[in-house]
């Protein structure tokens, strides 16, 4: 058995980087993500995760070069060594030194003798060997963020550089290195982190700002020392120290060094006091150095080996002495106790292929974490939030759209849909109705076989024989009325952007501007009138002729022979001049406006109530537009979706109309680009998932 316990990780495969970074890299048949929209296609891992958070990505690829490596780093161990501001962690780290080594240390209990940098310490005979130095070099770099300094050979230049007194906070991210001959004998690096200040106020870091650091230095070292003063086994900045690594590198061992104790705390007393946060916290061994300045400290101060007994010459450069205590009272000094419990001798007991064994799996468990826990997770999440927020969008888009393509009853409830009055459905209609009336109808326009030869067709009869004065009075009748909202409904840019703010636009549509900003609410009014226009222009929709004639000549069957208007027109007449009004309302309104109406508004507008409700009360003839009225519906909503950047509808949804539920069609209408910005909208592929188990499997004796 080792100091650091028995070593369990032998089920806990190698993971090959290089295999996983493929993976990640690839964006083509092992994709990870399946883009619906804007454009179809795939992203790879790193794509998607680069656009989601680069500090993110940054740390994936951080984890998977560390740990490449780290099987090169096997025989040359780094231990971090972290502390409190003046807990001794300097004094610690230069008892490993030599003389000159020592000097260009800085000690001391004020603000100015506290380290405020990270400092490496690495054997001399490490730089000789290029390859390791520059695999060191790139390891330090990338696990603090930046390529590292060289701590100066001349003691008070080196002084400035560990105290950072030029006062710059940014220095705190770059390294410093060092080399020294006493540490060719121990075979291993110490990396002396910066003190852990309690605030801001020095201006060289925050607290937080130093504990990240701290936790990405730690992916660097093989083993974890922190030092502590006696008196804050509670200090919750203690056990955020321990926590860092017990978080980031889970399998690397952790030792305690209790510095500073007072003779009055016997070392059993020291176990004893620590040994709840050791246990809390996975700290294998609980070192302890009593203060040498204090005279009855020197029965627990270990003198066995010449090196310490060094220590009591008056002009010697006194460093504390650990040792491991234990729980019986016996084993600690004043007691004799074997050398290999001083922590001098540490870097001697280390077993580097069991530490180097605990340093990859610490390493795996990093990279499972950044690729799955912190990447995955990222890219799953937003992934799933895409598919809500379109959602939510779609929805908002329909509710608009609904505001003028459906019938609603004081309560709300739609009771039938409008259609888009274009001219190809005025056309139909009117057609329809001069085709199919009975000769008491026609009477005064002069609808005849020989007229229709001539003319070419009932279309252009209706442009000729209809009165314009008696369509002017129709148009203006109905865009009177569409106007009060008493029937149909008018949709221009304005009317269209109320209604999508109405149903949330600028929370369902987030990835636009806001709507109320003045110059960012251009863009809306642009995108609104581009929809109009579009629509216009793309709706082919059109009725069944033949449902339509045979409705309509249904109706007609239904008129008495001696019904007369008002007006004083014959009903084909009256008709032809109200639908003649549908077309003529865009040229009051301007190009940007749409009338939607269904066939009993339109005659209940200019009057005709018997017609309104013959037509509204027949099955059949209420089925003519009901498909067309659907069709539109779906394909001015498309519009609205491409328009506005958001994805159309896969799976169509159903609204209730008149108590039954009607299911929306696929729309006509090709798609096209967004005039503005996107709402992306895809999924994680599952194939994906289940190779990244295979090269990276989740589990493993790293993550317990």
């Amino acid at each position: 058995m080792n100091m650091f316990g028995t070593f369990r990780g032998q089920d806990d495969e190698p993971i090959d980087w290089t295999s996983v970074l493929a993976l990640l890299e690839d964006d083509d048949r092992r994709a990870a993500v399946e883009r619906a929209y804007p454009g179809e296609g795939r992203d790879s891992y790193l794509s998607a995760l680069r656009r989601l958070d680069s500090d993110t990505l940054a740390n994936v690829l951080s984890a998977g070069r560390k740990l490449q490596t780290a099987a090169k780093l096997a025989q040359w161990p780094t231990v971090a060594v972290a502390g409190m501001l003046n807990s001794g962690k300097t004094s610690l780290v230069a008892t490993f030194l030599s003389e000159p080594g020592r000097a260009r240390t800085l000690r001391g209990s004020s603000n100015r003798e506290g380290t405020h940098r990270f400092v490496l310490w690495l054997p001399s005979a490490w730089r000789d060997d290029a390859e390791l130095w520059g695999l060191l070099m790139g390891r330090i770099g990338d696990a603090v963020g930046n390529p590292p300094e060289m701590l100066s050979e001349d003691v008070a230049t080196a002084h400035g550089q560990y105290n950072n007194r030029d006062g710059d906070g940014l220095a705190l991210n770059v390294p410093l290195v060092a080399t020294d001959p006493a540490l060719d004998a121990t075979g291993i690096g110490l990396l002396d982190c910066p003190d852990i200040v309690s605030d801001a106020d020095l201006q060289l870091g925050s607290p937080t700002q130093r504990r990240e650091l701290l936790g990405r230095a730690a992916t660097l070292c093989s083993a974890f020392l922190v030092v502590t003063s006696a008196e804050s086994s509670r200090d919750a900045t203690l056990g955020d120290l321990l926590r860092i690594a017990a978080d980031l590198m889970p399998g690397v061992p952790r030792l305690l060094a209790v510095n500073k104790v007072r003779p009055k705390q016997t070392p059993d007393l020291v176990y004893d006091t620590f040994k709840p946060l050791a246990r809390a916290h996975g700290i294998e061994t609980i070192y302890a150095a009593y203060d040498f300045e204090i005279p009855a400290s020197r029965p627990y101060i270990p003198a066995t080996d010449p090196t310490v007994a060094a220590a009591f010459e008056p002009d010697a450069d006194l460093s504390p002495v650990f040792f491991s205590v234990r729980e019986d009272a016996d084993d600690n000094p004043p007691a004799s106790i074997d050398g290999e419990r001083l922590l001098s001798a540490l870097p001697m007991r280390l077993d580097r292929g069991v530490l180097f064994e605990k340093f990859r799996l610490a390493l795996q468990n990093g990279l499972r974490t950044a690729v799955w826990e912190d990447g995955f997770a990222m890219i799953d999440r937003d992934a799933d939030d895409s598919i809500v927020v379109t959602a939510k969008a779609q929805d908002c888009l329909l509710k608009a759209s609904l505001e003028f393509f459906a019938h609603r009853t004081l309560g709300g409830e739609v009771t039938e849909l409008r259609l888009h009055q274009s001219e190809r459905i005025i056309r139909q209609l009117s057609e329809s109705f001069a085709i199919t009336a009975p000769w008491y109808a026609r009477w005064g326009v002069r609808l005849n076989a020989k007229m229709r030869s001539v003319f070419g067709g009932a279309g252009d009869f209706i442009r000729q024989l209809t009165p314009s004065a008696v369509a002017e009075r129709a148009a203006g009748e109905i865009k009177d009325k569409f106007r009060r909202g008493e029937y149909g409904g008018l949709m221009t840019p304005e009317r269209l952007l109320q209604a999508i703010d109405r149903f949330g636009g600028e929370t369902s549509l987030k990835h636009w501007p806001a709507m109320t900003d003045k110059s960012d609410r251009k863009h809306w009014e642009e995108a609104a009138e581009a929809a109009i226009l579009r629509f216009e222009r793309d709706d082919f929709t059109s009725l069944d002729p033949r449902r339509l004639d045979e409705a309509v000549s249904q109706m007609w069957s239904e008129v008495p022979t001696h019904k007369k208007l008002a007006a004083g027109l014959t009903p084909l007449a009256a008709t032809l001049a109200a639908f003649a009004g549908v077309l003529m309302i865009p040229l009051d309104f301007g190009s940007t406006v749409i009338a939607s109406a269904s066939i009993p508004e339109l005659f209940a507008a200019l009057g005709l109530g018997a017609y309104a409700t013959m037509w509204a009360g027949a099955q059949s003839t209420r089925s003519v537009g009901r498909q067309a009225a659907r069709q539109q519906l779906s394909d001015f909503h498309a519009v609205l979706c491409d328009t506005f950047g958001v994805a159309r509808l896969k799976k169509l949804p159903s609204i209730r109309v008149g108590g039954a539920n009607e299911k929306l069609v696929a729309s006509k209408i090709i798609v096209r680009e967004a005039i503005g910005p996107a709402l992306p909208m895809y999924h994680v592929r599952d194939e994906f998932r289940q190779e990244l188990k295979k090269v990276l499997p989740r589990g493993g004796t790293s993550a317990k």
